[in-house]
């Protein structure tokens, strides 16, 4: 699947998120190559606990920073 078909995934996602009063996250924004694991595929340790954090972050959990913070 190219790049353009999951951009435009992306978009409908994010308009029926919108639509129903969500949020949609985009982790493939924010992830970088040495969040994954060796298999190129799952996430490692760091690109787990980045995720957790943009998760706390967009859903209002983060308060008073509490997460991590050397992404």
């Amino acid at each position: 699947m190219s790049w353009q078909h999951i951009g435009a995934l992306n978009d409908r996602f994010d308009w029926v998120a919108n639509a129903l009063g969500l949020t949609f996250v985009d982790p493939n924004s924010w992830i970088e190559d040495r969040d994954f694991a060796k298999d190129g595929l799952h996430l490692n340790g760091r690109g787990k606990r980045r995720l957790g954090q943009l998760y706390a972050r967009v859903s209002g959990l983060d308060v008073g920073g509490s997460a991590e913070s050397n992404t």
